[in-house]
C-alpha cells in the first residue's frame, strides 16, 4: 500500500461513523424540540414559505485575510423530490442562505490568538453558532444540507465551484442518531412546509431547525477528463464527443465470457484532473482546479452501501446484476437540452443513462463482491461502462412514473440481457420512489453530460464553464474572452441516429422521454 493510500484509507473507513457525530450533535444542540409552524414575519408580505433555524459549526477556525474570516456556511434547502446525487436527480437546491464567516465566528475572534493569516499548528477546534433563514420556498417537504467553505472557493453560480472541496466541513439537519451509532446511514430530517401541497394566504414558517456542520470532507471533487473512449465496433472512439447509436446492441453479453462482455460495452477511461497541456491554466484564475504543481490528481473508489443499512455486503450490487458490486464514484449521463452543446440539463423529463463503475476490469470488479472495501482505492482513472438503457421520468411528479428504455433485450447472439425484468423494475421503483417499467425502445437522441459523484455528494460534470464559452464571451475556439478554453472540459456523450432505422421504427422511443 502506498503512502497516499495509507493516509486516505482511515478516512474512508471513518466515513460511515462520522455522520453519527452530526446526528447526535443535531439532537443535543439548540432547536431540538418539535418544529413550530406559524405565520411568517410581516416584512415578507404575501404567501411565503420560510424555513429557519440555527447552524452550529465544530471544526478548525478559518484563516483571516484583510481582517475578514475566509469562507462562509452555505445552508441549502432541497425538495425531497429533487435531492442531489447520489440520493436523487435534482440539479440544484430550491434555495439557500449564506452565513458569512465574520458573522459565524464573531464571538470567538478575540480568543483565537491570531488576527491575520491562518491558525497556527495545534490550534484546537472551535464550536460556534449563528442563525439562518431560507425564503421564499414553495410548498413541499425539504431536507436541509450544508457545509462551511473553509478555503473560500464556493460560488453557487458556477458548476465548477458550487460544491464543497477537500477540507470543507459538511453536515445538515440530521436525525436517527441511535441508528447511525449502530452503523446505519445518516438520515436528513424531513421538513414539511405548507398545507395540502400549498402555502396558505397567510404564509407558513418552520422554525427551530438545527443544522450541525462537523464532518471534514477528505476528498477533492472528482475532477476528470475523458482520456479515451474504448468503443466496440461501429462506434466513434473520440474522447471529445463519444457517440452511441440509439439502437445500440451488445455483441456479447454472457457471464461465461466476461472479457468479451466487457469489450462489448462502450467504455470511457476517465482520467483524474486535466491533460498535461491544460494543467497550468486550470490551476490558475479563474478556474483554480486542484491540479497545480506538486499535486497528483486521483480518483477514489469505494463500495456503495446501496440499501443504506450501514453494512457493506454482497447485497450492495448494481440493480441489473447481483454479481457486480456497486462502486463509487457513481457515473451518470444526463441529457442536455436539445441544440448545440449547452450546460443546461433537460429536467422535464429528466433522461439519464447510468454507467457501471468498473475497478480496472469487469473481472476485477466482480472479485470485490465479497470485500467490504476496495483494497487500493486511490486510482489515477476510473473506467465507466455505459449501459445502453435510458431512464425517463419527471423528478418532481412521481405519479407519472417512469420508463427504462432498452433498445435490445438480447445480444447479437441471442443471449438475454435482462434476466429478470420484474426484479429490475422493483429495484428501480424502490430506488426512485415511483413505478418504473422496462420497455423496449430506442434511446433518446442528443447530448448527455458526463457526471462522476462521490458518496459525499461531491461531483464533477462535463461539459462545464471551463470548456464552454458563455453567450456574451467572444470565442475563437481556444479562448473565451481573455481566458483559455479548456477543451477537455467540453466532452459529452452523444446518442446518435440508429444503425438500423427499421428497428427504431418497430421500437420507437417512448413518449415520456420527450419534452
Amino acid at each position: 500500500m502506498n503512502s497516499t493510500t495509507s493516509k486516505i484509507q482511515p478516512l474512508l473507513a471513518a466515513l460511515p461513523a462520522l455522520p453519527a457525530l452530526l446526528a447526535l450533535a443535531s439532537l443535543t444542540g439548540a432547536g431540538c424540540d418539535d418544529i413550530d409552524t406559524f405565520i411568517p414575519r410581516p416584512e415578507f408580505g404575501g404567501p411565503a414559505g420560510i424555513i429557519e433555524g440555527t447552524v452550529t459549526y465544530t471544526g478548525p477556525p478559518p484563516c483571516i485575510q484583510g481582517g475578514r474570516f475566509v469562507g462562509a456556511a452555505a445552508i441549502l434547502a432541497f425538495n425531497t423530490l429533487l435531492l442531489p446525487p447520489p440520493d436523487g436527480l435534482g440539479t440544484s437546491a430550491a434555495s439557500l442562505d449564506v452565513v458569512p464567516g465574520d458573522e459565524l465566528f464573531a464571538g470567538v475572534r478575540s480568543q483565537l490568538g491570531y488576527s491575520e493569516g491562518c491558525p497556527p499548528p495545534g490550534t484546537p477546534n472551535v464550536t460556534v453558532s449563528a442563525s439562518w433563514s431560507i425564503a421564499p420556498l414553495p410548498a413541499g417537504t425539504y431536507q436541509i444540507r450544508g457545509f462551511y467553505d473553509l478555503d473560500g472557493d464556493f460560488d453557487p453560480i458556477f458548476s465548477i465551484a458550487n460544491l464543497p472541496t477537500q477540507g470543507d466541513i459538511g453536515g445538515g439537519a440530521i436525525t436517527n442518531a441511535a441508528a447511525v451509532l449502530a452503523g446505519a446511514k445518516a438520515e436528513y430530517r424531513a421538513i414539511p412546509l405548507g398545507v395540502d401541497g400549498r402555502i396558505p394566504e397567510q404564509g407558513a414558517r418552520v422554525s427551530g431547525v438545527a443544522v450541525t456542520l462537523a464532518l471534514p470532507l477528505p476528498f477533492e471533487r472528482p475532477v476528470f477528463h475523458v482520456a479515451e473512449a474504448l468503443a466496440p465496433t461501429g462506434n466513434t472512439a473520440n474522447p471529445g464527443t463519444v457517440e452511441m447509436a440509439s439502437d445500440f446492441q451488445f455483441n456479447t453479453f454472457s457471464p461465461a465470457a466476461p472479457a468479451d462482455t466487457e469489450a462489448s460495452f462502450l467504455r470511457l477511461r476517465l482520467a483524474a484532473g486535466v491533460p498535461a497541456d491544460e494543467r497550468d491554466d486550470a490551476a490558475r484564475s479563474p478556474f483554480f482546479f486542484p491540479v497545480g504543481e506538486g499535486i497528483t490528481p486521483t480518483l477514489f473508489y469505494a463500495r456503495q452501501d446501496v440499501n443504506g443499512d450501514g453494512v457493506i455486503t454482497p447485497d450492495d450490487h448494481i440493480p441489473d446484476s447481483d454479481l457486480i458490486p456497486s462502486l463509487t464514484p457513481i457515473s451518470v449521463f444526463s441529457k442536455l437540452v436539445d441544440g448545440p452543446v449547452t450546460l443546461t440539463k433537460q429536467t422535464s423529463p429528466a433522461v439519464i443513462l447510468q454507467g457501471i463503475t468498473l475497478y480496472k476490469t469487469l473481472t476485477d470488479t466482480v472479485a470485490l463482491t465479497s470485500a467490504t472495501e476496495v483494497t487500493d482505492p486511490v486510482q489515477p482513472e476510473a473506467i465507466i461502462a455505459v449501459r445502453p438503457a435510458a431512464l425517463c421520468l419527471h423528478p418532481a411528479n412521481p405519479a407519472l412514473g417512469g420508463v427504462l428504455v432498452v433498445p435490445h433485450f438480447d445480444d447479437s447472439m441471442g443471449n438475454v440481457v435482462i434476466g429478470n425484468t420484474a426484479a429490475l423494475e422493483e429495484s428501480l421503483s424502490r430506488q426512485f420512489g415511483r413505478t418504473i417499467t422496462v420497455q423496449q425502445g430506442c434511446l433518446p437522441e442528443g447530448n448527455y453530460a458526463i457526471n462522476l459523484v462521490y458518496g459525499t455528494g461531491q461531483a464533477w460534470s462535463l461539459p462545464n464553464e471551463a470548456g464552454v464559452c458563455a453567450a456574451l464571451e467572444e470565442s475563437n475556439g481556444n479562448q473565451c474572452g481573455t481566458r483559455r478554453r479548456l477543451t477537455s472540459q467540453n466532452a459529452t456523450l452523444r446518442v446518435v441516429a440508429p444503425t438500423d432505422p427499421a428497428h427504431c421504427g418497430a421500437f420507437p422511443t417512448p413518449p415520456i422521454c420527450f419534452p
